[in-house]
């Protein structure tokens, strides 16, 4: 957890359910919020399994990780998965648990079978990499109606290749103030910015995507496309 000079609170809000059984890892998370996990602040890892996520703004605890959730032995773990913060997990049936009991009832319930939003993913690569945009784009929507707010970014950009580039903006927009400390997010924004032609827009983001990555964020295009803006090339990286 957290430094102990640091006041923590664990969220009150139902917390929704994903789980990617090909990875094994189960998230649990405040409905309506996106996991962040790579800038300070974002993630805490407790043990070799388990991580907590934060809401920077006040340290509340609004979710966790367990990678390797049908391996790992509750009973064993260290340190423990029955001790910390409980949690409300509707889909589970839980009004107020801990760690290990989410990860035991989730056995049971999901049967070792991915969520419904990760399925929508996974039929969204694999429709995207055939070249089926349109299918690709429906699959997004079913995640994005699982309550997976990941897609709205994932939408922008598939959207974006279909030159519909008013809806793209409207999703990028979205994910930026759902996750704004999400640089990949704002490299998108900036993206679509420039294929619609607000070039300040793009700049903006696309600034933000920098400071991001250099506070230790996710690595970007955003370095090379400022670079593309400023020299009007046209070209944008890959």
């Amino acid at each position: 957890m957290p430094s102990p000079k640091r006041t923590i609170h664990v969220t009150r809000h139902p917390l929704a359910l994903t789980f990617d059984a090909e990875r094994d890892r189960l998230t649990v998370c405040e409905f309506g919020a996106v996991p962040e996990r790579k800038l300070p602040g974002c993630a805490v890892r407790v043990g070799d399994h388990l991580q907590f996520l934060l809401r920077r703004s006040g340290w509340t605890v609004i979710g966790f990780d367990v990678c390797g959730a049908h391996s790992v032995d509750v009973d064993r773990e260290s340190p423990s998965l029955w001790t910390g913060p409980c949690f409300r997990v509707p889909v589970l049936g839980l009004k107020c648990a801990v760690v290990a009991a989410v990860v035991l009832r989730a056995r049971v319930v999901l049967a070792g079978c991915s969520t419904p939003d990760v399925v929508a993913f996974q039929r969204a690569d694999e429709r995207s990499a055939a070249g089926d945009l349109s299918a690709a784009e429906a699959a997004l929507r079913e995640a994005l109606a699982a309550g997976n707010l990941l897609a709205h970014h994932r939408l922008g950009i598939i959207l974006a290749a279909q030159g519909r580039y008013g809806e793209a903006y409207d999703h990028a927009r979205v994910f930026t103030e759902l996750a704004p400390r999400n640089s990949w997010g704002w490299t998108g924004l900036g993206r679509i910015c420039i294929e619609r032609g607000d070039c300040v827009e793009a700049t903006s983001a696309l600034r933000r995507a920098v400071r991001l990555e250099r506070a230790g964020g996710y690595a970007t295009a955003a370095v090379s496309m400022l670079a593309a803006l400023k020299t009007g090339s046209g070209e944008l990286p890959g």
